[in-house]
């Protein structure tokens, strides 16, 4: 299986000025909602659906308290997640507190397992057949050297 990627134009946030160009755009397959997380789980382990929806339900009450009261939170082979926030500067030290955060988020950093699957997924493009025009397999490998050309789009929010 891969993952559908379709070509979206994009301005270069940082060249107003550049021509639009494509760039790779996943295309999102069903989300996956929690009772089928649960149901897979179940399928792998002689845990029953309502145990695995219990420590899931645990999970998270641990998670955000420890992310409230400051706490980074490392779950081995899943990755972390710590609090961050962001702010209006201040010149003067002393003034920089409660009232200088706008807005608090999570940041969450995939372990090196998560990062390893990652970087072994195989794509496909949306509507292109087995073998696309080139005569080449549908699916394909990210590109090992992503500084040499391509690269990731840049954000349109930025």
């Amino acid at each position: 299986m891969a993952i559908t990627i379709k070509p979206a134009l994009r301005k270069n946030p940082q060249d107003k000025a550049a021509a639009a160009k494509y760039y790779a755009q996943v295309v999102l397959a069903p989300e996956m909602k929690q009772k089928q997380i649960v149901d897979q789980i179940a399928d792998r382990c002689t845990l029953t659906g309502s145990d695995i929806k219990a420590v899931l339900d645990a999970l998270m009450v641990v998670i955000k308290r420890n992310l409230a009261n400051g706490s980074p939170v490392r779950l081995e082979d899943l990755g972390s997640f710590r609090p961050s926030v962001s702010g209006k500067g201040t010149e003067d030290a002393s003034k920089c507190g409660a009232s200088s955060v706008k807005k608090a988020r999570v940041i969450y950093v995939p372990s090196a397992e998560i990062k390893e699957a990652v970087s072994m997924y195989s794509f496909s493009k949306a509507g292109a057949s087995a073998a696309n025009e080139d005569g080449e397999g549908g699916d394909e490998k990210p590109n090992p050297k992503p500084d040499e050309g391509g690269g990731e789009a840049p954000d349109p929010a930025a």
